[in-house]
């Protein structure tokens, strides 16, 4: 709707928006409830939520001010002084946070999503509807694309108050006391600090690792291409068609996100009973299925880059930048379902040091790349980055994460993908040979609707007929799982 240079102008700030959702719904609510958990007394776990929320309340103030008067050397620091204002109106979320966070986590530590997911919908429903509508205003108005940035930015705000209003009226149907009534907690301040800090920060971390690789492309990447011989306006527009990738990448993320979060409590269970062989078993399992769809969503996005291009963004530039960058959805998945490892043992500074370490290999080379290869360059930042972060895992983990990954298995993953994407590739050019409509993006919807089923079919088929999953394995995928314990298929394995 409103072109690469509007799309350029709300990446540019999306990854604050994106570590700030990522602190109110998934990283610091886990960590609450586990913490709500741990505490027995109802009047203690109140007590234990309301001193959160105001330790959180004082960090987020911070944030907020930084991002409100230090808006202006932040855009210049992006080499873009006209994004101050859009920088200005997303800091308005983070007075909302401390209290998403800290009741989402406190809800979830009592065994209820509900409030969660619903406050979640709202959120999202509220911030979605408001973009479209700055969207439509602005293409209908022809409004400076720095405008529109700044009012679909005040889309977080809005969102983050309507999932607050929908918390509160929860907390009131649940008779839930409105002030904290000061007592003694087993934990004191200056511990729970550090625990926030520590363990709810590496699990913020990893949950936005992404957004912290995109954050350092905010700061580098148009600067990179201007160093590149490429002037302002081109190189805005380069960076808006680059950031397609981003969406892509969080698309193909989320059945990593749910698959390793879905088996953390089995983790904690069979790490708590010392059960090792179960452990093993478990991590493995979500580990290689993780890995093997990944790869395939890859491959597939690989085989249609230009069609999926041109479908979702009315063109097909920059396809080759675009599928090195897809190669995020293999590397974050072994990253996630480490960490999950890790974390089901409570091991958190080493997962901590690795993605920090990464993050700053990304920052080093990133506008030395792009300055010297082009936006190429800025994708092959990011896969390095990620190498850098799985790589210092496993070698300071070792003894946890060893024997997970069947480099077996990858080979025959490999030859079905193989096989699949140039099946795909060739319906593509088959369809494209009959000049079906004269419409390139039509052409594109109906090549990607008869290429992704036939993808799919062919890397299950090719994975039944090698026998690379095993019957763990297969009922680990949600949906093929689902299918075969209909079939009455169950898994007695022990390897």
């Amino acid at each position: 709707m409103v072109g690469n240079i509007g799309f350029y102008v709300y990446q540019q700030i999306y990854p604050i928006y994106g570590i700030g959702m990522t602190i109110a719904l998934t990283g610091l609510p886990v960590f609450i409830s586990k913490l709500i958990v741990d505490t027995k007394d109802p009047n203690d776990k109140i007590a234990l939520t309301f001193k959160i929320q105001n330790i959180l309340l004082v960090i987020c103030l911070i944030i907020f001010c930084i991002l409100q008067f230090g808006a202006g050397l932040i855009a210049h620091s992006m080499d873009d002084l006209r994004l101050g204002p859009v920088i200005q109106s997303v800091s308005w979320m983070f007075l909302f946070i401390p209290f998403l966070s800290s009741w989402r986590g406190y809800f979830q530590g009592n065994m209820e999503m509900r409030p969660t997911a619903y406050s979640q919908v709202v959120e999202q429903v509220v911030r979605v509807t408001t973009i479209l509508l700055v969207g439509y205003w602005s293409v209908r108005s022809a409004a400076n694309p720095y405008l529109m940035g700044r009012f679909a930015m005040l889309s977080a705000p809005i969102a983050g108050l309507c999932a607050l209003l929908f918390i509160a009226v929860w907390i009131k149907r649940q008779s839930l006391p409105t002030k904290w009534r000061k007592q003694r907690l087993p934990i004191q301040t200056p511990g729970l600090v550090k625990r926030i800090l520590f363990e709810g920060g590496t699990l913020c971390l990893v949950s936005a690792v992404m957004l912290l690789l995109q954050l350092a492309d905010s700061f580098s990447v148009v600067a990179g291409l201007r160093a590149f011989g490429i002037p302002l306006i081109s190189a805005q527009n380069i960076k808006g068609i680059y950031d397609r990738s981003q969406t892509l990448v969080q698309l193909g993320q989320v059945f990593s996100i749910a698959s390793a979060t879905a088996v953390l409590p089995g983790l904690v269970l069979a790490n708590k009973h010392k059960q090792d062989i179960t452990f093993k078993h478990v991590a493995a399992t979500n580990l290689r299925t993780n890995l093997g769809i990944s790869l395939a969503m890859s491959a597939g996005l690989f085989a249609l880059m230009p069609q999926i291009n041109r479908l979702l963004f009315a063109s097909s530039e920059l396809n080759t930048t675009i599928s090195l960058y897809c190669v995020s959805i293999i590397l974050t998945s072994v990253l996630m379902t480490y960490n999950v490892i890790l974390q089901s043992k409570d091991k958190y500074l080493k997962t901590m040091i690795s993605i920090l370490t990464g993050f700053l290999v990304k920052i080093l080379i990133n506008q030395f790349f792009v300055s010297r290869i082009g936006i190429v360059g800025a994708s092959l930042a990011t896969l390095l980055s990620l190498m850098v972060m799985i790589g210092l895992m496993n070698v300071l983990s070792r003894s946890d994460l060893k024997q997970l990954i069947s480099y077996y298995q990858i080979g025959k993953l490999i030859l079905v993908l193989a096989v699949m994407i140039v099946s795909v590739k060739l319906i593509a050019l088959g369809i494209g040979a009959m000049h079906l409509v004269s419409n390139l993006r039509i052409e594109a919807l109906i090549i990607s609707c008869i290429g992704i089923p036939a993808g799919i079919a062919i890397f299950f088929g090719g994975c039944v007929l090698l026998k690379i999953f095993t019957i763990r394995e297969w009922l680990a995928i949600p949906m093929v799982g689902k299918f075969l314990k209909i079939k009455g298929v169950t898994s007695h394995e022990n390897r």
